[in-house]
């Protein structure tokens, strides 16, 4: 949302991880942008003045699996693009090519 309608923009952490803020005075779970590197989107819970132990658990729990996912899949799609690029520069070496150059010729 823009500043003017109370959601306060901050750019992103040096994890690479949002750093989204819903405005202080909201009532509700918020969800922020994707991402950069796991593509969630993150959930900021809200924690009412009177949550119940039970409530308090299984908002714990959830911001726990929460996290738990935001690292899976940051690690997972980082090793798919390491493992993904390898896979190209080997193909393009066993065919005796290199990568393009920006005038369109090949590395090789």
């Amino acid at each position: 949302l823009a500043p003017e309608r109370g959601a306060e923009r901050r750019d992103t952490a040096p994890s690479g991880v949002s750093r989204f803020c819903p405005p202080r005075k909201s009532c509700h779970d918020w969800i922020g942008p994707p991402d950069k590197y796991s593509n969630l989107r993150p959930v900021h819970f809200y924690i009412p003045e009177n949550e119940s132990p039970l409530e308090q658990k299984l908002r714990k729990l959830r911001q726990e699996t929460q996290e738990w996912n935001q690292q899976f899949w940051a690690n997972q799609n980082l090793t798919f693009s390491k493992e993904k690029e390898e896979f190209i520069h080997s193909r393009l070496k066993t065919k005796g090519l290199g990568l393009r150059t920006e005038s369109g010729g090949y590395d090789g």
